[in-house]
């Protein structure tokens, strides 16, 4: 059974472990990773006080990193073990991060604009393209997506 936790410190490693697997497409793609794994350091640059992890029973298969205020939230990053991927436990996820938050009304996240597969995932779950960007330093296109639950 999925399940969603605050994220622990002594989980930060294996968690750090599944995202750079989670991210190895798009290394090998782009030649950089996401803004949120942090090498030299060995961490991930949102405070972890952001950080949720992601659980099959009691196996770590992921995390997220979601900042919500108010009647707006983003969610910074999701990642799960490619293990564990294709298995429905990325549309379990997002509805329970959703649901943790019942105030937020607009949801924004973003997504490397060739990760088609990511593009329909997240449009299956409700979101719709608002924006592309463009990364100055590695020159790596994204897209923004939006999903809105109700008035703002």
């Amino acid at each position: 059974m999925l399940s969603i936790k605050k994220m622990k410190k002594t989980e930060v490693d294996i968690l750090f472990d599944i995202a750079l697997r989670a991210f190895q497409p798009d290394y090998d793609k782009y030649g950089v990773y996401p803004p949120l794994i942090r090498l030299k350091k060995k961490k991930f640059l949102p405070p972890r006080f952001f950080g949720k992890t992601i659980f099959v029973d009691d196996e770590i298969i992921g995390g997220a990193f979601v900042v919500a205020l108010f009647s707006k939230g983003e969610i910074g990053a999701i990642f799960l073990d490619p293990q564990q991927q294709h298995k429905g436990y990325g549309i379990q996820a997002m509805t329970m991060i959703e649901e943790l938050y019942p105030s937020v009304m607009r949801w924004k996240l973003e997504t490397p604009a060739e990760s088609y597969g990511l593009h329909r995932f997240y449009e299956s779950l409700g979101y719709v393209k608002t924006n592309e960007k463009e990364d100055s330093g590695s020159g790596m296109k994204g897209f923004v997506y939006e999903k809105t639950l109700g008035e703002i």
